[in-house]
């Protein structure tokens, strides 16, 4: 008897049913990847809710900025060291310009290391370095005895990578801002750049907790030991939730995408990056003018080439500008990094660190310099970009009426619609000559600690100028596509202008056969050095600011 034929696959399938695969079926790629993921690669992917994962972005940016600059809290911590280990001025000056150029040597490698591999890598990078730095910078401080050999080369390795970390940070924070919202170019660097100047604030504020109080004054190494703790974790916290926000398409994208049967009427359009919605790589610039600057820089005709051998055969521009710049950033660096040296030979030697008032408590009067360097240095930053801006408008761009007959003409043409009132290197001359005029009142005015504020709040205030008006006018020079390259080059001027001027003040108030130096003449040497350089480095910047029309 013939069999009869098999019954035909039942047409309903249950849940623990599956159609049988054939070799024409294509393959379903997205179960092949979740199971080729690993556990690691789960537990860090993280897909959570768009809101959610942006709140913990933005959070992840803020903590960052804010623990990022510890370096630059040396002056509340560094007379104690000094003073613990019995190094003299020279030596605490070793210490803190390696902290200073850890910033400076690896902007450039930490910078590109960024770029290449995302803000979250840079926050892990930041997290090793400071967990390594702050603790080895305690753990020196625990066991190391004023006889113990070379101990300041020691720390000074230490606060080396303390300031290679805050490269990390500061990168990571400023990367994934100016990537999860560039809606709002300007608002989303100006709050990380602003958090970033107020973190010696925020960490120095921190070290009057009494935990951290050892006799008569701070315990420097409880303090870094909490440190190396505090901005590992934040910056771990960043590594997992530091994510660039996906952008929706542009409407025009999405309109594209359904007249293509790619996306359904009722579907909901695709996030991508904005790198690949703006087609942007490494080379394009978004922390200086963005998109936008570089198409006028390449339709201006200013799209020279600058690269390495270009601007070191520069020796009018490069090199000038780059001397220029030392002339005015090393004594503002200097500053920085001897404010507790300077307000500890302001004070008088048989002062008690009992005393509660802020008027005669050495912690307190340091934290508060340091407090107002920070904050004049922040404010200054917003009100010298709005003041820049209003003062010196940029050009405007407007279709070119000739592009519509001629395709080869430039699309858009760039008019001066509105009065340029200070041009931007007359404006950073003029912050050098008041930072050269804060210098010469200290000289010639400053009787005590009181007077003190003066050179804080007026460091502060100008060093904040500078450093926003020089960006700015490299940019416009030497364009926006070619601003990374000539910026990173730049940066290394600072810091021998920092070094310089750092070891000139150590060396000018080394006070012989004394163990600590009290007066004004210990720095007034070193001040009026400082106030020339400054008046001929702002008036060289103006006259080279007009020779490059900028």
């Amino acid at each position: 008897m013939p069999s009869s034929p098999s019954p035909r696959p039942a047409t309903v399938l249950y849940d623990t049913e599956h159609l049988p695969s054939t070799p024409l079926d294509p393959p379903d790629l997205d179960a092949i990847l979740r199971s080729k993921r690993s556990w690691k690669t789960t537990i860090l992917a993280l897909d959570l809710p768009r809101p959610v994962q942006i709140l913990l972005t933005c959070l992840s940016i803020t903590l960052s900025a804010l623990q990022a600059n510890g370096v630059y809290c040396w002056g509340t911590y560094g007379p104690v060291v000094i003073k613990s280990l019995g190094l003299d001025g020279t030596q605490g000056q070793t210490i803190v310009i390696g902290g200073v150029l850890g910033v400076y040597l690896m902007a450039a490698p930490l910078g590109s290391f960024t770029d290449r591999y995302g803000p979250r890598i840079g926050s892990l990078v930041s997290a090793g370095l400071s967990a390594v730095g702050y603790i080895s910078f305690s753990t020196i401080l625990t066991k190391a005895s004023p006889e113990t050999p070379y101990v300041h080369m020691y720390l000074t390795a230490a606060y080396f990578l303390i300031g290679a970390a805050m490269v990390g940070s500061y990168f990571a924070a400023l990367t994934c801002a100016s990537l999860s919202f560039p809606t709002f170019p300007t608002l989303s660097l100006s709050l990380p750049l602003s958090l970033i100047g107020l973190s010696p604030l925020f960490l120095t504020s921190l070290s009057s907790f009494p935990v951290f109080m050892s006799g008569t004054d701070l315990n420097p190494a409880k303090f870094l030991y909490f440190l190396g703790f505090l901005s590992p974790a934040i910056n771990l916290f960043a590594f997992l939730f530091m994510r660039v926000i996906p952008q929706p398409l542009p409407d025009v994208h999405k309109s594209a995408l359904q007249a293509s049967g790619e996306l359904g009427d009722g579907e909901e359009e695709p996030s991508s990056p904005i790198g690949q919605l703006l087609h942007l790589d490494e080379h394009t610039p978004l922390l200086i003018g963005g998109p936008e600057a570089a198409r006028e820089d390449v339709e201006e005709g200013k799209n020279d080439n600058w690269g390495l051998n270009e601007l070191v055969a520069d020796w009018q521009g490069f090199w000038l500008f780059g001397v220029l710049l030392a002339l005015v950033i090393g004594p503002g660096e200097m500053v920085l990094s001897s404010i507790g040296s300077i307000l500890t030979s302001l004070l008088p030697s048989t002062i008690s660190a009992l005393s509660s008032s802020t008027d005669t408590n050495p912690l307190a009067l340091r934290n508060k310099h340091v407090h107002l360097l920070s904050l004049a240095s922040t404010v200054s930053r917003l009100v010298t970009g709005l003041l820049a801006d209003y003062l010196s408008p940029p050009l405007t761009s407007l279709p070119n009426p000739k592009h519509r007959t001629d395709p080869s003409a430039p699309s858009h043409i760039f008019v001066r619609t509105k009065k340029v009132r200070l041009s931007r290197s007359a404006f950073i001359g003029l912050c050098s000559i008041i930072l050269s005029a804060v210098f010469a009142y200290c000289v010639v005015g400053l009787e005590g600690e009181k007077g003190l504020s003066v050179l804080s709040g007026g460091v502060g205030s100008m060093y904040g100028a500078l450093f926003t008006l020089t960006p700015a006018i490299v940019s416009h020079h030497f364009g926006p596509t070619n601003f990374g390259l000539a910026w990173g080059m730049l940066s290394y001027f600072a810091a021998v202008g920092s070094v310089v001027f750092s070891y000139l003040y150590a060396i000018l108030s080394t006070p012989g056969t004394e163990t600590e130096c009290h007066g004004t003449h210990c720095f007034r040497v070193t001040f009026v050095v400082c106030g020339i350089s400054c008046l001929i480095g702002g008036v060289g910047l103006t006259l080279l600011g007009r020779r490059w029309k900028v």
